[in-house]
């Protein structure tokens, strides 16, 4: 049997939720306190005690949210045996790409974790005013129909464009916020039943991150070591399988302003044959959720608890 593992990004975040993981399994313990030197600070209390409104900052919440999948994937590797590396994809939404770079052997822990947390720096200081910035879900329609009414906000102080065209029923907006309000509006006349304004820190996935992109861009010529892919990465500005560490490079900066493609990279996991799986792994199961609406027969599972860990791996070994 042939499985996908996809890794979730901000938002999913939620107080204690690696602390059966770290609490219970030795190989936890230590892989978090690798991922806590590499970052220089104790993501695990704020991980574990919260307040909710400290571990949602974007600061926080991206190297809290790869903490956690990595943890995961360590214990299912470590305490039960089982090899991610005969997978047949690994896949990750926004932030959640570094989880699955790092689960394929394109970036060690170390280096994902500082790269995790600087990029939540970066992205957070680039929108300093974040009551100037928003990120709007659109549900009810996809990309097609919100292209069209973007069009017109593209330059300038009016910017909006689609941050993350998740599946055909649901699409986020991100921008200035009247511009972002604007097509919020206007696309309720075009199918769109709701939308929600996001809980996030700035502007994500829009050319309004250019600055972070630059500074980022710096930081992996000079200081990151990559990797081949042991299993293929399906990249978010690509939509496309990676196994070369020659193209990493440039889809890590094209990440920060680009589109994430997860309706196209849903569609390659859903009509390749050999897909038999897909797991989710944590924190959350907002993209299992999201591909059951989109695909009602696709099978897929998410992990987040020490005993579906437990039932994943009894299927596994059949």
């Amino acid at each position: 049997m042939a499985r996908a593992f996809i890794f979730p990004g901000q938002g999913s975040q939620r107080i204690g939720m690696a602390d059966a993981f770290i609490n219970g399994f030795q190989s936890g313990r230590e892989v978090m306190e690798e991922i806590e030197d590499a970052l220089s600070f104790k993501i695990s209390k704020i991980m574990s005690d919260g307040p909710l409104e400290e571990l949602t900052k974007t600061v926080n919440a991206q190297p809290a949210i790869f903490a956690t999948g990595m943890v995961c994937i360590t214990i299912l590797e470590k305490e039960y045996g089982y090899d991610l590396h005969d997978s047949k994809y690994f896949a990750g939404h926004s932030l959640g790409e570094y989880t699955a770079l790092c689960a394929a052997g394109a970036l060690s822990i170390d280096s994902a974790a500082r790269l995790v947390k600087l990029r939540g720096e970066l992205m957070a200081s680039a929108c300093t005013d974040k009551e100037d910035y928003a990120m709007v879900a659109l549900l009810g329609v996809g990309s097609d129909v919100i292209s069209k009414l973007t069009e017109p906000y593209q330059t300038g102080r009016n910017i909006c464009v689609i941050a993350n065209d998740n599946s055909p029923q649901q699409v986020v907006i991100s921008g200035h916020r009247s511009a972002v309000m604007d097509v919020s509006e206007e696309s309720k006349k075009h199918g769109v039943i709701k939308a929600i304004e996001l809980n996030v820190g700035g502007a994500f996935h829009s050319p309004i991150m250019w600055k972070a992109a630059i500074e980022f861009d710096k930081v992996l010529l000079n200081n990151i070591e990559y990797h081949d892919c042991i299993v293929p990465v399906i990249m978010n500005t690509t939509a496309r399988p990676l196994t070369s560490k020659n193209e990493l490079h440039s889809c890590l900066v094209a990440q920060i302003t680009g589109r994430v493609r997860w309706r196209e990279t849903v569609d390659l996991l859903y009509d390749d044959p050999e897909v038999d799986e897909i797991i989710e792994v944590t924190p959350g199961r907002t993209l299992s959720s999201m591909m059951k609406r989109a695909y009602p027969d696709i099978r897929i599972r998410s992990i987040e608890t020490v005993a579906q860990i437990e039932e994943f791996i009894q299927d596994a070994f059949k």
